[in-house]
């Protein structure tokens, strides 16, 4: 692969190590276009806030941190400036202008949780409940019709284990407007790394059904996952009985 677009950096509270070092690592592992992702601040009313995001005071020294060496290593690395968010519809337009104003180039969808955040449901927790597939499902197209997401980071961290023909009927219908909305879907290493919920086979299986080729997102949170050469050959295992190929970069809607 030549390109990652989803790496954190410590501002979410749960990620390690500089800017820099993500930088090296990159070089290392013989990329050609790194993207960093962080969790994005988000404009909540009163003083509720989250504690895996950076706080909206912290996004302009991100912004600064990240054009910096975006400069300093133009002739050996494209970097570019971008934020893993939610789609909230109660606060997703005030959060979106300011988060233009402050330089940030690109959005992925990283839809952790169905409804406004702090209330509805966690995307990654177990649920038999149709209804809560299907809010997550719409929440997601609906995401996509805004126009201000370059890719969806871990379609498939929803966590359904009902029938299966119910989670076919509802994430079928998410890959098939992904594929009409012309939005890439990801492979998420993180997933991958930890044992998770995803990537699902089954996801995995209507997405071929769509023959839509996936972006590979190392989800990176410490410097050496983009050097993880495990994580490669795992992912080409899980990949080739369905025949999906790879993207080996996207092109960013700017926001």
């Amino acid at each position: 692969m030549s390109a990652n677009y989803h790496t954190h950096t410590p501002r979410c509270n749960h990620a390690v190590g500089s800017e820099r070092e993500y930088v090296q690592k990159a070089l290392e592992a013989g990329l050609t276009i790194l993207g960093f992702s962080d969790h994005t601040p988000y404009l909540f009313p009163g003083d509720y806030y989250s504690t895996f995001r950076m706080h909206p005071q912290e996004l302009s020294g991100y912004v600064t941190a990240v054009e910096s060496l975006k400069t300093e290593f133009a002739g050996s690395l494209e970097i570019h400036i971008g934020l893993e968010a939610e789609f909230y519809p109660a606060y997703f337009p005030k959060t979106l202008d300011f988060l233009r104003e402050a330089g940030v180039e690109y959005l992925l969808l990283g839809q952790h949780f169905i409804g406004n955040e702090p209330y509805g449901s966690y995307s990654g927790r177990e649920t038999t409940d149709e209804s809560i597939l299907e809010g997550y499902c719409r929440q997601v197209i609906a995401a996509m019709d805004t126009g201000a997401f370059t890719y969806i980071a871990h379609p498939d961290i929803i966590h359904f284990v009902g029938p299966q023909t119910i989670y076919r009927k509802w994430m079928g219908t998410l890959v098939r407007e992904a594929k009409d909305h012309q939005i890439p879907l990801e492979l998420n290493l993180l997933g991958l790394r930890e044992n998770r919920n995803y990537p699902n086979p089954l996801f995995l299986e209507l997405v071929a059904e769509e023959n839509l080729p996936l972006v590979l997102g190392y989800d990176a949170h410490q410097p050496d996952h983009l050097t993880n050469k495990d994580q490669l050959v795992r992912a080409e295992a899980l990949l080739n009985p369905f025949g999906i190929r790879l993207r080996p970069t996207v092109e960013l809607k700017h926001i």
